[in-house]
């Protein structure tokens, strides 16, 4: 029997609250996810046993949220595999699998905890020539714990510009070194670029990881809360065919 006495468990998922209009018209308000994204929620019932039930999605020209429906992809921490995300970009290997086709044991086991307080944000000046403060690369060097077949958790407690940025050359040596995926602290790390390169120069981190069926799981809370380099990491996808990304609840556990 599994036991987790003598263990820390961690939710490294960010709590959302969804916005519900109940069937009385009534609305309660919610709150949105960093990248603003919000749960939209419709109360109805159900005639033969009178249950409710909660509908994800709204109503479309809905003032609050007008694409109703789904409340805007995929809002609080998610995973995304490559298959019906970006390989239909320029440049990417033949292969590329979605979250239903990858091994179960893809999305938990053995993690490499890398919580990179040491990179603190550095002074440079900028175009108008003013010394501003911006967050250091992420090299190897500062991922020593990371082996292969690893799922790594990258995290900081900086923000805004001083977050750490993890170069293209640093998320192609985690792929070479063989991690399975990558699950971020955000905000803390921002780890990608170059969104709009002319391919096949774009957003080199998803080049790297979901190129390389190495999955990514974003925005991810918590992370401080870990105090050891290594952990064991669970964030199960929902198991929906031709679904390129899906929500989770990411949790770590590690040794007391």
């Amino acid at each position: 029997m599994i036991d987790f006495a003598g263990h820390n468990v961690v939710d490294l998922s960010p709590r959302m609250v969804g916005r519900i209009t109940r069937l009385d018209g009534t609305v309660e308000e919610g709150n949105k996810d960093v990248f603003g994204l919000p749960w939209i929620l419709e109360e109805g019932r159900v005639p033969y046993d009178d249950t409710l039930y909660t509908l994800i999605g709204g109503k479309e020209g809905d003032s609050y949220w007008p694409p109703g429906r789904v409340s805007g992809h995929c809002g609080g921490s998610h995973t995304e595999g490559g298959k019906g995300h970006m390989d239909h970009w320029e440049g990417l290997p033949d292969g590329i699998l979605g979250l239903w086709e990858m091994p179960l044991d893809t999305f938990f086991g053995p993690a490499a905890v890398c919580y990179l307080d040491q990179l603190e944000p550095v002074e440079r000046e900028n175009d108008e020539g003013e010394l501003v403060k911006v967050g250091q690369p992420i090299l190897p060097e500062h991922l020593s714990n990371v082996r292969k077949g690893d799922i790594v958790i990258l995290g900081s407690p900086f923000r805004d510009d001083g977050q750490p940025t993890l170069p293209a050359e640093t998320s192609k040596w985690l792929a070479d070194t063989g991690i399975k995926l990558l699950a971020v602290g955000y905000p803390g790390v921002r780890f990608e670029s170059d969104f709009q390169a002319p391919q096949p120069h774009n957003s080199p981190t998803h080049r790297n990881m979901l190129g390389n069926n190495i999955p990514v799981c974003y925005p991810l809370v918590n992370v401080e809360k870990l105090k050891k380099d290594r952990a064991l990491y669970i964030g199960m996808p929902l198991n929906v065919e031709r679904l390129e990304a899906t929500w989770v609840r990411a949790i770590a556990v590690e040794e007391l």
